[in-house]
Protein backbone atom coordinates (compact mmCIF):
# COMPACT_ATOMS: atom_id res chain seq x y z
CA UNK A 1 0.00 0.00 0.00
CA UNK A 2 1.41 3.64 -0.92
CA UNK A 3 1.44 6.25 1.11
CA UNK A 4 0.08 4.86 3.82
CA UNK A 5 -0.82 7.52 7.18
CA UNK A 6 -2.29 6.14 10.46
CA UNK A 7 -3.89 8.67 12.99
CA UNK A 8 -5.30 8.35 16.14
CA UNK A 9 -8.25 10.54 16.92
CA UNK A 10 -9.07 11.48 20.51
CA UNK A 11 -5.95 11.27 23.22
CA UNK A 12 -4.95 7.70 23.69
CA UNK A 13 -5.87 4.34 22.37
CA UNK A 14 -8.93 2.24 23.38
CA UNK A 15 -7.71 0.10 26.70
CA UNK A 16 -9.33 -2.47 29.23
CA UNK A 17 -12.22 -4.89 27.21
CA UNK A 18 -13.35 -3.64 23.92
CA UNK A 19 -14.86 -4.35 20.55
CA UNK A 20 -13.14 -3.49 17.53
CA UNK A 21 -14.04 -3.19 13.62
CA UNK A 22 -12.96 -1.59 10.99
CA UNK A 23 -14.39 -0.42 7.81
CA UNK A 24 -14.26 2.55 4.95
CA UNK A 25 -16.27 5.40 5.03
CA UNK A 26 -19.13 3.98 3.00
CA UNK A 27 -19.34 0.64 5.44
CA UNK A 28 -19.12 2.76 8.43
CA UNK A 29 -21.93 4.70 7.14
CA UNK A 30 -24.21 1.98 6.37
CA UNK A 31 -23.75 -0.43 9.16
CA UNK A 32 -21.81 1.26 11.70
CA UNK A 33 -24.33 3.28 13.34
CA UNK A 34 -26.18 -0.34 14.54
CA UNK A 35 -22.71 -1.37 16.25
CA UNK A 36 -22.65 1.96 17.96
CA UNK A 37 -25.94 1.62 19.50
CA UNK A 38 -26.64 -1.86 20.44
CA UNK A 39 -22.80 -1.06 21.82
CA UNK A 40 -24.25 1.97 23.62
CA UNK A 41 -27.85 -0.08 24.83
CA UNK A 42 -25.17 -2.88 26.58
CA UNK A 43 -22.78 -0.33 27.93
CA UNK A 44 -19.90 -2.06 26.31
CA UNK A 45 -16.45 -0.14 24.88
CA UNK A 46 -16.34 0.14 21.22
CA UNK A 47 -13.26 1.40 19.06
CA UNK A 48 -13.83 2.04 15.30
CA UNK A 49 -10.93 2.46 12.28
CA UNK A 50 -11.98 4.42 9.57
CA UNK A 51 -10.27 3.46 6.22
CA UNK A 52 -9.91 6.67 3.78
CA UNK A 53 -12.90 8.95 5.86
CA UNK A 54 -14.88 10.87 3.92
CA UNK A 55 -16.51 14.47 4.92
CA UNK A 56 -20.25 12.22 5.90
CA UNK A 57 -17.77 9.87 8.21
CA UNK A 58 -16.18 12.21 9.38
CA UNK A 59 -19.05 14.19 10.57
CA UNK A 60 -20.91 11.33 12.26
CA UNK A 61 -17.48 10.18 14.12
CA UNK A 62 -17.47 13.62 16.01
CA UNK A 63 -21.05 13.67 17.04
CA UNK A 64 -20.75 10.58 18.42
CA UNK A 65 -17.32 11.13 20.19
CA UNK A 66 -18.70 14.45 21.53
CA UNK A 67 -21.61 12.54 23.12
CA UNK A 68 -20.22 9.15 23.88
CA UNK A 69 -17.19 8.38 25.65
CA UNK A 70 -16.88 4.74 25.48
CA UNK A 71 -16.83 4.77 21.70
CA UNK A 72 -13.61 6.12 20.20
CA UNK A 73 -11.91 6.00 16.78
CA UNK A 74 -9.02 5.80 14.77
CA UNK A 75 -8.13 6.54 11.12
CA UNK A 76 -6.02 6.43 8.27
CA UNK A 77 -4.93 7.56 4.69
CA UNK A 78 -3.70 4.97 1.99
CA UNK A 79 -3.69 5.05 -1.12
CA UNK A 80 -4.88 1.47 -2.54
CA UNK A 81 -4.57 1.48 -6.35
CA UNK A 82 -3.16 -1.58 -7.59
CA UNK A 83 -4.54 -3.24 -4.49
CA UNK A 84 -7.94 -5.51 -3.93
CA UNK A 85 -9.70 -2.90 -2.19
CA UNK A 86 -12.71 -5.72 -1.19
CA UNK A 87 -9.82 -7.17 0.49
CA UNK A 88 -7.86 -5.30 2.24
CA UNK A 89 -10.94 -3.69 4.03
CA UNK A 90 -11.57 -7.57 5.23
CA UNK A 91 -8.09 -7.89 6.54
CA UNK A 92 -7.49 -3.84 7.39
CA UNK A 93 -8.64 -5.01 11.48
CA UNK A 94 -5.96 -7.49 11.61
CA UNK A 95 -3.29 -5.54 9.71
CA UNK A 96 -3.75 -2.20 12.59
CA UNK A 97 -5.62 -4.66 15.22
CA UNK A 98 -2.01 -5.08 16.98
CA UNK A 99 -0.72 -1.45 16.96
CA UNK A 100 -4.28 -0.08 17.89
CA UNK A 101 -5.67 -2.64 20.66
CA UNK A 102 -2.05 -2.80 22.18
CA UNK A 103 -3.05 -1.48 25.49
CA UNK A 104 -6.38 -3.82 26.12
CA UNK A 105 -7.01 -6.24 28.20
CA UNK A 106 -8.80 -8.12 26.26
CA UNK A 107 -10.61 -7.54 22.62
CA UNK A 108 -13.47 -8.65 20.33
CA UNK A 109 -12.88 -8.04 16.68
CA UNK A 110 -15.70 -8.30 14.76
CA UNK A 111 -17.20 -7.44 11.15
CA UNK A 112 -18.76 -3.85 10.71
CA UNK A 113 -21.95 -5.54 9.87
CA UNK A 114 -22.29 -7.47 13.40
CA UNK A 115 -24.38 -6.02 16.01
CA UNK A 116 -25.22 -7.22 19.95
CA UNK A 117 -28.33 -8.29 20.69
CA UNK A 118 -27.02 -9.26 24.55
CA UNK A 119 -24.51 -8.55 26.72
CA UNK A 120 -21.07 -9.75 26.08
CA UNK A 121 -19.94 -12.79 27.84
CA UNK A 122 -15.79 -13.41 27.71
CA UNK A 123 -13.69 -16.23 27.43
CA UNK A 124 -10.54 -16.94 29.63
CA UNK A 125 -8.51 -18.49 26.88
CA UNK A 126 -5.78 -16.90 25.16
CA UNK A 127 -7.94 -16.34 21.73
CA UNK A 128 -11.51 -17.14 20.36
CA UNK A 129 -11.73 -18.13 16.88
CA UNK A 130 -14.84 -19.61 14.96
CA UNK A 131 -12.68 -22.64 13.73
CA UNK A 132 -14.94 -24.91 11.29
CA UNK A 133 -14.94 -27.49 8.72
CA UNK A 134 -12.90 -26.27 5.19
CA UNK A 135 -16.15 -25.40 2.94
CA UNK A 136 -17.44 -27.89 0.69
CA UNK A 137 -15.85 -28.25 -2.70
CA UNK A 138 -12.59 -26.15 -1.75
CA UNK A 139 -9.48 -27.29 -2.58
CA UNK A 140 -6.46 -25.78 -2.30
CA UNK A 141 -5.73 -21.48 -0.53
CA UNK A 142 -9.98 -21.83 -0.88
CA UNK A 143 -9.67 -24.92 1.52
CA UNK A 144 -6.49 -23.69 3.71
CA UNK A 145 -8.68 -20.76 4.25
CA UNK A 146 -11.65 -21.59 5.16
CA UNK A 147 -11.00 -23.34 8.07
CA UNK A 148 -11.23 -20.16 10.30
CA UNK A 149 -14.59 -17.75 9.85
CA UNK A 150 -12.91 -14.31 10.52
CA UNK A 151 -15.92 -11.89 11.40
CA UNK A 152 -15.41 -12.79 15.10
CA UNK A 153 -12.19 -13.33 16.36
CA UNK A 154 -10.74 -12.42 20.44
CA UNK A 155 -7.87 -12.53 22.69
CA UNK A 156 -7.63 -12.00 26.83
CA UNK A 157 -3.81 -12.60 27.20
CA UNK A 158 -0.56 -11.35 26.11
CA UNK A 159 -0.07 -14.43 24.86
CA UNK A 160 -3.38 -13.77 22.66
CA UNK A 161 -1.77 -10.43 21.52
CA UNK A 162 0.87 -11.94 20.27
CA UNK A 163 -1.20 -14.20 18.11
CA UNK A 164 -3.08 -11.49 16.96
CA UNK A 165 0.74 -9.34 16.01
CA UNK A 166 2.05 -12.71 14.56
CA UNK A 167 -1.25 -13.02 12.05
CA UNK A 168 -1.06 -8.74 11.24
CA UNK A 169 3.04 -9.90 10.34
CA UNK A 170 1.24 -12.81 8.14
CA UNK A 171 -1.20 -10.84 5.92
CA UNK A 172 1.63 -8.21 5.57
CA UNK A 173 4.35 -10.88 4.09
CA UNK A 174 1.64 -12.09 1.12
CA UNK A 175 3.15 -10.62 -1.93
CA UNK A 176 -0.57 -9.97 -3.74
CA UNK A 177 -3.60 -9.62 -1.25
CA UNK A 178 -6.33 -12.17 -2.45
CA UNK A 179 -9.34 -12.81 -1.27
CA UNK A 180 -9.06 -14.93 1.96
CA UNK A 181 -6.16 -13.27 3.05
CA UNK A 182 -6.92 -12.44 6.88
CA UNK A 183 -8.62 -16.29 7.37
CA UNK A 184 -5.33 -17.51 5.42
CA UNK A 185 -3.11 -15.78 8.60
CA UNK A 186 -5.72 -16.53 11.30
CA UNK A 187 -5.47 -20.30 10.07
CA UNK A 188 -1.92 -20.82 9.74
CA UNK A 189 -0.84 -18.64 12.72
CA UNK A 190 -2.82 -20.32 14.93
CA UNK A 191 -1.63 -24.35 12.90
CA UNK A 192 1.79 -22.99 14.20
CA UNK A 193 0.57 -22.05 17.86
CA UNK A 194 -2.03 -24.23 18.87
CA UNK A 195 -0.20 -26.31 21.39
CA UNK A 196 1.48 -23.06 22.97
CA UNK A 197 -2.19 -21.35 23.18
CA UNK A 198 -5.60 -21.84 24.83
CA UNK A 199 -8.14 -21.50 22.43
CA UNK A 200 -12.53 -21.00 22.74
CA UNK A 201 -13.91 -21.88 20.20
CA UNK A 202 -16.93 -19.78 18.80
CA UNK A 203 -20.17 -21.42 17.04
CA UNK A 204 -23.46 -19.65 15.66
CA UNK A 205 -24.83 -19.34 19.03
CA UNK A 206 -22.70 -16.85 19.63
CA UNK A 207 -22.35 -15.21 16.74
CA UNK A 208 -25.51 -16.13 14.44
CA UNK A 209 -26.61 -15.38 11.24
CA UNK A 210 -29.78 -17.19 11.46
CA UNK A 211 -30.95 -14.12 13.96
CA UNK A 212 -32.30 -16.05 16.94
CA UNK A 213 -33.14 -13.28 19.98
CA UNK A 214 -31.19 -14.89 22.67
CA UNK A 215 -27.54 -15.10 20.98
CA UNK A 216 -25.02 -12.42 21.85
CA UNK A 217 -23.92 -11.39 18.41
CA UNK A 218 -25.94 -11.03 15.08
CA UNK A 219 -23.59 -11.03 12.02
CA UNK A 220 -24.85 -9.52 8.47
CA UNK A 221 -23.13 -12.95 6.35
CA UNK A 222 -23.28 -12.65 2.59
CA UNK A 223 -26.69 -11.34 1.45
CA UNK A 224 -28.34 -11.30 4.45
CA UNK A 225 -27.47 -7.86 5.53
CA UNK A 226 -29.41 -6.45 2.57
CA UNK A 227 -32.91 -9.53 2.25
CA UNK A 228 -33.09 -10.95 5.44
CA UNK A 229 -36.31 -9.24 7.14
CA UNK A 230 -35.31 -9.63 10.40
CA UNK A 231 -31.82 -8.35 10.29
CA UNK A 232 -32.86 -5.49 8.56
CA UNK A 233 -35.56 -4.27 10.45
CA UNK A 234 -33.22 -4.68 13.43
CA UNK A 235 -30.52 -2.65 11.67
CA UNK A 236 -32.91 -0.22 10.99
CA UNK A 237 -34.31 0.11 14.48
CA UNK A 238 -30.81 0.68 15.80
CA UNK A 239 -29.81 2.98 13.73
CA UNK A 240 -32.97 5.01 14.33
CA UNK A 241 -32.36 5.42 17.84
CA UNK A 242 -28.40 6.25 17.59
CA UNK A 243 -29.89 9.23 15.20
CA UNK A 244 -32.87 10.19 17.59
CA UNK A 245 -30.36 10.26 20.47
CA UNK A 246 -27.99 12.04 18.36
CA UNK A 247 -30.29 14.64 17.22
CA UNK A 248 -31.86 15.22 21.16
CA UNK A 249 -27.97 15.56 22.39
CA UNK A 250 -26.92 18.13 19.37
CA UNK A 251 -30.35 20.13 19.99
CA UNK A 252 -29.30 20.61 24.39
Amino acid sequence: MKNHRFELIGNKLPSGRVLFASADSKYFLKFGPALIQSCIDFDQPLHLHLINQTEDAAHLKTLVTDNYPTISFTSESVDLSGTDERTYYACNRFIVGYQVLNQCDAAMILDIDNFLMNKVQWHTEDIGLFLRDPLPGTVGWEQESTHVAAGIVSFTSAKGKEYLKDVSNQIKSYSNLQWFADQNALWKVYEKNKDYLSTFVYNNSIMDWEFKPDTMLWTGKGPRKYDDPTYVSKDKELKERLNESLHTKTKT
